[in-house]
């Protein structure tokens, strides 16, 4: 072969390279918008269920606010008398309601903030998985820069940690 030849066959091969390195990038960073998407709309949820948490607790509030005005009152009723009996009675079978109701409330406030925390734990993992496939996507740049293979070759172990990670999340 001709030196010129050389040159060229040693130009197409760098080419290919290039390209390999360029659809790999363009693979992983198919890959992280995929689990940004999943990251985000579950730290949404977890924004979303932690206001529903917050609103169950003030409705939880009101209620045993009205079980102890209830009370007080039925307290209120039978200091009286016996003219205040039935509605100390009356009074009193509010203030049981009111509790009732109440600690059905709190045992729901409850689970939705153990929900809250799941979800953010589900995020965490999609934070995890999105941090992987950026520094995959940061070694193909340098494996482009310093036309270096050995850094597209350890980008695989980033893409691999980040999709472990990422169905890690999706499947819990």
């Amino acid at each position: 072969m001709e030196t010129e030849e050389l040159v060229e066959v040693s130009h197409e091969a760098h080419g290919r390279k290039q390209r390999t390195v360029g659809v790999t990038m363009a693979t992983i960073a198919a890959l992280l918008a995929a689990v940004t998407l999943m990251g985000h709309r579950l730290h949404t949820e977890e924004v979303v269920v932690q206001t529903e948490a917050a609103d169950s607790w003030a409705y939880f509030q009101a209620k045993n606010g009205r079980y102890h005005m209830y009370a007080a009152d039925a307290e209120l009723a039978r200091l009286i008398g016996p003219q205040g009996a039935a509605l100390a009675e009356t009074w009193g079978k509010k203030a049981t309601e009111e509790k009732e109701q109440a600690e059905e409330i709190r045992k729901a406030s409850e689970h939705l903030e153990a929900v809250t925390k799941e979800t953010a734990r589900r995020a965490t993992f999609f934070d995890l998985a999105e941090i992987c496939l950026s520094v995959a996507i940061v070694l193909c740049s340098i494996s482009l820069l310093t036309e270096t293979m050995l850094y597209w070759r350890v980008s695989f172990a980033g893409t691999a940690a980040g999709i472990a990670i990422a169905l890690f999340g999706l499947l819990r």
